[in-house]
């Protein structure tokens, strides 16, 4: 009976569609490598790096760099030491855990929209579609001037030509501050002072004044040019900043 109920729990786990769990992690900030881990990690149980390469069909130093990160953001448990032996935390922990950061977010997005009464009406404009949101991010960095502070997780600082402007940025004698998570330094230019913490979703603020929000995966945004709108804002990232760890 044992046996049988294994067997179907296992064929159960095999009809998932994997490939699309993996995308849904990855909007909430995981890399693909991380997201094919954690899944992989979900189904097999405790196991060691290797095996986890296998199932998930990546190769191995990148799954053990990965299982890592996994254990460092709290997405699995490293449960034994030699040899590394890796588990995934429950699904249920974590999305809890996840929903309160959403919430956070959310709250912190309450106090963007809603500032105090201003003598003329500030507009929040949305965006959608990822070459959209990617553009406005672009036009936002070739204008600054003074300062940019940048939010974001990994596979939100894969594009090019995002690291191409905040390099010319620093170049320009702008200071650049940027928020990611542990694969974040090794993909910023030099200049570029850089600080790790738990994201949920990609913020830019450029001057003081001009300030977006936009989802992990870029698929939409909404963004504001209000320095009285923006003040806000940068209370809530200097307060990231100040709690965030040295990377």
């Amino acid at each position: 009976m044992a046996t049988k109920m294994l067997y179907k729990s296992f064929a159960a786990w095999r009809h998932v569609d994997r490939r699309a769990l993996v995308e849904q992690l990855r909007t909430l900030g995981l890399t693909a490598y991380e997201a094919k881990c954690y899944v992989a990690l979900a189904g097999l149980g405790p196991a060691e790096p290797r095996r986890v390469a296998a199932e998930a069909r990546i190769p191995y130093p990148s799954a053990y760099e990965a299982l890592r990160r996994l254990a460092s953001a709290g997405w699995a448990d490293l449960v034994m030491r030699k040899p590394a032996t890796y588990r995934a935390r429950d699904p249920g922990s974590l999305k809890e855990t996840v929903a309160a950061k959403v919430d956070e977010t959310f709250n912190a997005l309450q106090k963007l929209y809603s500032p105090e009464p201003a003598q003329e009406t500030e507009l929040v404009y949305t965006l959608r579609g990822r070459e959209n949101v990617l553009a406005k991010m672009y036009e936002m960095l070739r204008g600054a001037q003074e300062s940019v502070v940048l939010v974001a997780p990994t596979m939100g600082l894969e594009d090019g030509r995002l690291i191409q402007l905040l390099a010319r940025a620093t170049d320009g004698g702008v200071s650049v501050r940027v928020i990611g998570d542990e694969g974040a330094a090794g993909l910023l230019p030099p200049g570029v002072e850089v600080r790790t913490g738990n994201l949920v979703a990609i913020d830019l603020l450029v001057d003081g004044k001009a300030a977006l929000i936009a989802l992990p995966d870029c698929s939409a945004c909404g963004w504001v040019d209000s320095p009285a709108v923006a003040s806000h804002f940068r209370q809530f990232l200097d307060l990231m900043w100040n709690t965030s760890s040295p990377a």
